[in-house]
């Protein structure tokens, strides 16, 4: 499936693709240098505009995430697979303001609290131990420990997923109420709007969508 929609991406834009993998499988694929030159001049315009260190993409990716903001790097910027052609150059603006703006505004402490999600399920081990010893579990078989604390690790995650949520989704709430204040056309909430409407996201992103609305809206 994903082989084939690599294909109709690259009769899209006149065939003129380049894998990034050496899999047969689809992994991402390179606009033609005329479509890649717009959203590069685009931009470059932005992070020129909003003062954006450290990004100087020289490349446009599509890559076959089922997700709706562009994803920005140093040297490239990728587009999502399911939006790459349902979008104008003008409408990926918005999305690509707003994401430049998150980038900007992640600052080195932001950076550490990220970072935190990251080792959290593996910093509470201690504690999964101290938990076990409590109940008088300790010692363990050796395969029964390795199996107990791959699942403390799982749950633990899940945990941090839920728990540094909201933190995430307030900083993009404040990147997407930057990105309205610039007064681009089309606007953020415009784009929003296209994407719910075309429902290419299915029903569950779409809620996901209406409350980002409502969120930067709110803040406001």
């Amino acid at each position: 499936m994903r082989l084939c929609l690599a294909t109709v991406a690259a009769q899209k834009f006149g065939g003129n693709w380049v894998s990034s993998s050496k899999s047969s499988r689809f992994r991402s694929i390179r606009l033609n240098p005329q479509e890649e030159q717009a959203i590069l001049q685009i931009t470059q315009e932005l992070i020129s505009r909003l003062e954006v260190r450290d990004v100087n993409p020289k490349s446009v990716i599509i890559w076959g995430a089922r997700t709706l903001d562009p994803r920005l790097y140093k040297d490239k910027v990728m587009l999502p697979l399911s939006l790459y052609d349902k979008l104008t150059h003008d409408e990926w603006r918005p999305l690509i303001a707003s994401k430049l703006i998150f980038h900007r505004n992640f600052t080195k402490k932001k950076k550490v609290v990220a970072f935190s999600q990251q080792v959290f399920p593996y910093v509470t081990i201690p504690l999964f131990l101290v938990i076990i010893s409590i109940f008088g579990l300790i010692p363990l078989p050796p395969l029964v420990a390795d199996g107990a604390i791959l699942l403390w690790v799982i749950a633990m995650w899940l945990v941090a997923e839920v728990v540094y949520r909201p933190w995430f989704r307030k900083l993009q709430q404040i990147a997407d109420k930057q990105t309205l204040e610039l007064f681009v056309t089309p606007t953020l909430e415009d784009v929003l709007r296209k994407v719910e409407k075309i429902n290419l996201q299915g029903s569950k992103a779409n809620k996901l969508i209406e409350k980002r609305i409502r969120g930067f809206r709110e803040s406001t």
